[in-house]
């Protein structure tokens, strides 16, 4: 799932290009090179021969109509409606096009302005649209506005809804209308409450579901992702008016579950989620402030990534293994597919850490987060031996990251276990809540003792929290190799 002009890919919900044969962007003029993301594109590939803004051939016209109009539908809504000025040629290739309908226009636009201008595309372009994303309309009364256009027939083959409705109203209830599409592909809700209804929605075709403050029955919740048995992509972000999810799902591949609120509100709020036959399952991402719902897995024969891993959750179930308040309490089964591994903790705890490579014998990069926001403590009775042979620390592990690494007496002993032990480690790196000073570096790689490190070819690398990209872990995680390396 890379971002395209905006855009992510979400799950299986691919927008393909144009198959075989050169680039046409390549070929493309500079005066018609509306984009950055196009401009960028066409830069890399060294421009066309010949071509400039004011001369050169017009090779544009050599172009069919239905490449023209997978250009225009890779534009932005109103970069794609301005080709119509361009010339004769182009006057009717952005009404034939797919329509790409997406709210984020010009940002001096007022919520009046920005909801004249939708509805005078939508009198333009005769359809059908393939894409539609509402997100940028904040006052509340244009909440009524999806209720005029929703239901026109332009939409009637939509593959990507992405409705977030305004904050400044407290989860209104979604357009019954947002519901009829069971061409759907993508569907991105976000702060809203859904209809009543005795029937569950269905859509056959869905990939991937994103469900952000949302309020919706367990009964409603669990018959629509039936009725959507080819979701192979789910987001589950702080819903409510559920207490338990009993789901099976063969399909699924990338599940994320987050809670991010500090203390548990008055509405019913998720504690249990069930997911059966997860037998395509890759990856489990979890996310909670303070606390989370029970997690429960069976028949992740496939799982590759896993995290974080935090108190929050009370029991985390793969299989017959159960981590309770992150703790493994009964290691049954290893699972030897995982290779990413992620922790969450309040305070480093080496034995809590022995036993997870224990379960997970091939892991290849390990994230630990000191989280001092977390007040639960850690209390352990596992038994453990520091100097026993372990699978993964001489034959697999190569990656490992501390996040609030600080430096402190605790922190150095628990970063200096790995530093001895991990026999093919490639790369040590310490995300500091401090400054990098070369003199505090420095004094780290005599604190750890790195002259006697068991790997000759790793390396540490000391990089301040401060000067990384301030973007949340799971906005793109689907997508990122490492989510949990590449972003913090």
């Amino acid at each position: 799932m890379r971002k395209k002009d905006g855009r992510a890919y979400h799950g299986g919900a691919k927008r393909r290009g144009v198959e075989g044969g050169s680039d046409p962007i390549s070929r493309l003029p500079d005066c018609i090179i509306f984009s950055r993301e196009l401009k960028r594109r066409r830069a890399d590939r060294g421009g066309a021969p010949g071509c400039s803004t004011s001369e050169g051939p017009d090779l544009i016209s050599d172009l069919p109509d239905c490449i023209l109009g997978v250009i225009v539908s890779l534009l932005g809504t109103d970069e794609g409606a301005r080709t119509a000025i361009l010339s004769r040629r182009w006057r009717n290739i952005w009404r034939s096009a797919p329509l790409n309908l997406d709210d984020r226009l010009q940002h001096f636009y007022t919520d009046s302005q920005r909801a004249q201008v939708i509805s005078e595309i939508l009198d333009a372009h005769p359809g059908p649209a393939s894409r539609a994303a509402f997100r940028s309309l904040h006052t509340p009364s244009s909440v009524s506005r999806y209720d005029d256009w929703l239901p026109l027939p332009v939409f009637d083959g939509l593959q990507e809804l992405i409705l977030h409705l305004p904050l400044t109203v407290e989860h209104p209830e979604m357009p019954a209308s947002a519901l009829r599409f069971a061409s759907l592909r993508v569907l991105d809700i976000d702060n809203c409450t859904f209809p009543v209804s005795d029937c569950a929605p269905s859509f056959p075709c869905l990939t991937y579901l994103s469900l952000r403050q949302v309020g919706i029955t367990e009964k409603l919740l669990q018959g629509m992702i039936s009725n959507s048995p080819g979701i192979d992509a789910m987001k589950l972000d702080t819903n409510f008016g559920h207490r338990r999810l009993c789901l099976s799902m063969p399909s699924l591949r990338y599940l994320a579950v987050l809670v991010r609120c500090f203390d548990k509100r008055e509405e019913v709020e998720l504690e249990d989620l069930v997911v059966e036959d997860a037998s395509s399952l890759e990856r489990l991402l979890l996310h909670q402030v303070n606390y989370g719902p029970s997690v429960r897995i069976t028949g992740a024969t496939k799982l590759e990534m896993l995290g974080y891993l935090g108190t929050g959750f009370p029991i985390i179930q793969l299989g017959d293994s159960i981590f309770k308040g992150m703790v493994p309490v009964s290691l049954v089964e290893q699972f030897s597919t995982v290779t990413i591994l992620a922790l969450e903790m309040p305070e480093p705890k080496l034995k809590v850490v022995i036993n997870y490579l224990r379960c997970f014998p091939c892991l290849e990069k390990l994230s630990i987060k000191f989280n001092v926001n977390i007040w639960t403590s850690l209390e352990t009775d596992l038994h453990w031996d520091p100097f026993a042979p372990n699978k993964c620390l001489d034959h697999s592990l190569k990656t490992i990251v501390l996040q609030s690494y600080d430096g402190l007496n605790k922190h150095v002993e628990f970063a200096k276990f790995f530093v001895k032990r991990a026999k093919v480690l490639r790369l040590m790196k310490f995300c500091c809540s401090r400054a990098c000073t070369t003199r505090w570096i420095q004094n780290q790689h005599m604190r750890l003792n790195m002259e006697r490190r068991a790997s000759r070819h790793a390396q540490f690398a000391f990089v301040s929290e401060s000067d990384l990209p301030l973007k949340f872990w799971l906005d793109e995680a689907f997508s990122r190799d490492d989510p949990f390396i590449e972003t913090l």
